[in-house]
């Protein structure tokens, strides 16, 4: 029996050439030759690039900007290597520096005074926050349940914690699953297909999830979303998102009932071949959902983690001195800063939640201090997801995946 669970003749594996980056990768270059293009225009003839300027650096200063982040990745693309995490990193600092450079988004010493005047509050909003990782742990325990994987609550809860250590420290988004997937499939010998089914099923779920408290939000603020139109735009991509996530439940929902599946692919036919990958990634998938309950509380653990970082979200700002912005309002400009944020750019989304969340607590309320405040928000979020990833980091750094292993030995 193979370690994805089918029973079929070996393949044969060509031998495979060597990985070279994508041809995708060179349309950074591009833009930075672009943009090397409008600066020799703009020296030679007065030619102006059609930048806003923005407060605190006009359009010279934007495009320089550009230069220096562009700039990193195509010389490492130049050399024959993958530069899409080099100008993901770049991005980032591009992101920090526009945030650095315009004073009515930069915090100031009164900003960062009143997290410790309201220390109280600041600690109320991490302590929530650091329920997000037990109420994922709940979700991957069931989904593991499914598939047949044996892993105690307390493991899995260890599992997510140093995941969260891995997504931080790694310039990618995707190392804390990466590593969990290893997790699972060195250290209890799951074997890769089933951990990365289950971990990418784990993941996924939580896409529908915030779409739904995102569709929460808008219906409690419809009057105010309607009478915002940089906001009312948002409305058909939610729509459209929200449709994807419908169908995928639907689907989840029949791959759990087995629809379409065959417990015995390789059985019963002499002729039987290995399965197509569009067939076996179903398969996979289908396994993870088997128990009826299984993906109704996977939703609702996923939305009470959103739920929970709204929560959160609503401490910091309090810490911070936004005052007289309904409390229904957090329900939709924190889920829609924390889809920006969690949109694949900048690793970790470092830099585009800062500011998504700055210009959604400036439409709340114009005249307030909200523009300035909603970095420090988020930056204090993060703070709190700091602290969690280095209480995984630690874990994993005194042997955790060793102990899960020998633990998960002895129990075989």
């Amino acid at each position: 029996m193979n370690p994805d669970g089918f029973d079929y003749p070996p393949k044969p594996v060509a031998s495979a050439s060597p990985g070279r980056p994508s041809k995708w990768e060179w349309l950074p270059p591009v833009c930075w030759l672009l943009l090397l293009l409008f600066q020799l225009a703009d020296y030679c003839f007065n030619f102006r690039p059609p930048f806003r300027e923005s407060a605190g650096a006009d359009s010279r200063d934007f495009v320089m900007l550009l230069f220096f982040m562009l700039s990193p990745g195509t010389l490492w693309r130049l050399l024959g290597h993958g530069s899409w995490n080099v100008h993901r990193i770049c991005f980032a600092a591009f992101l920090v520096a526009l945030v650095a450079l315009n004073p009515l988004l930069r915090p100031d010493a009164g900003i960062l005074s009143r997290v410790f005047d309201n220390w109280l509050l600041s600690l109320l909003g991490c302590g929530i926050s650091f329920t997000q990782p037990f109420l994922g742990a709940l979700r991957l325990h069931r989904l593991l349940g499914d598939r047949g994987i044996a892993m105690s609550l307390f493991a899995t809860f260890r599992l997510c914690l140093a995941g969260t250590f891995f997504n931080i420290f790694l310039p990618g988004s995707t190392g804390g699953d990466a590593y969990r997937v290893y997790a699972l499939g060195r250290g209890l010998g799951t074997g890769f297909a089933p951990a990365l089914a289950s971990i990418t099923l784990d993941r996924v779920l939580g896409f529908p999830s915030l779409i739904l408290v995102v569709l929460l939000g808008m219906g409690l603020n419809y009057r105010f979303l309607l009478g915002n139109s940089p906001l009312t735009k948002l409305v058909p991509f939610v729509a459209a998102a929200g449709v994807v996530c419908l169908g995928m439940v639907f689907y989840l929902a029949w791959a759990g009932r087995g629809g379409g599946a065959n417990p015995d692919p390789g059985k019963g036919n002499p002729r039987s071949s290995r399965p197509g990958r569009l067939r076996r990634l179903h398969l996979l998938i289908a396994g993870n959902v088997r128990r009826p309950a299984t993906l109704p509380l996977a939703l609702i653990y996923g939305g009470l983690s959103h739920l929970a970082t709204i929560a959160s979200c609503q401490c910091f700002a309090l810490a911070l001195g936004v005052s007289g912005l309904p409390w229904m309002r957090y329900y939709l400009i924190i889920p829609l800063a924390m889809t920006i944020n969690a949109i694949p750019g900048a690793p970790g989304g470092l830099g585009q939640g800062e500011l998504a969340m700055a210009a959604l607590l400036g439409l709340a309320d114009p005249g307030g201090i909200n523009p300035r405040a909603g970095v420090a928000l988020m930056l204090l979020f993060r703070l709190s997801n700091l602290f969690l990833g280095l209480i995984g980091g630690a874990d994993y750094a005194l042997g955790g995946l060793k102990k899960r292993a020998g633990s998960s030995s002895a129990e075989r």
